[in-house]
């Protein structure tokens, strides 16, 4: 049976392991994870804003059961004429998942190439800072 989505932890718990396999040089798997921790932190914004989702926390929009690189677009959509346009504000400028794609897990691991990995990085740092924010206002 399919546990609850919490995707505030998953949002934790993927930059930690991504983290972790970034620092020992594994970099496609870091990559793959730093763009889960950015899917899971967007969407733990839209659930504090007012994302439905049925019993197993999924969302219930079906526009909203996507990977970070149509999340992106997704999220600023959802946050515009809400309070949680402040939160788009605070991220990164263009799509920075663009190039990343959850297929890309079947790839082979040359495909990560470090500019790919900084710049997800980069941005899933970014969405870090703005869930800490959405934590500490009380959206969270």
């Amino acid at each position: 049976m399919a546990q609850p989505a919490d995707y505030e932890d998953a949002h934790l718990r993927h930059w930690e392991d991504a983290e972790y396999l970034r620092s020992d040089s594994r970099l496609a798997n870091a990559d793959h994870l730093y763009g889960f921790s950015a899917e899971c932190g967007l969407k733990a914004i839209m659930k504090g804003l007012g994302m439905t989702v049925d019993r197993h926390g999924r969302p219930t929009d079906r526009t909203h059961r996507v990977h970070i690189d149509r999340l992106w677009d997704v999220f600023h959509a959802f946050a515009t004429g809400r309070p949680g346009a402040r939160y788009s504000r605070q991220l990164p400028s263009g799509r920075p998942f663009g190039n990343w794609a959850a297929s890309d897990r079947y790839a082979n691991r040359g495909y990560a190439v470090n500019t790919n990995v900084d710049q997800h990085r980069d941005a899933a740092r970014r969405i870090r800072g703005v869930v800490d924010g959405a934590r500490q206002d009380g959206t969270l």
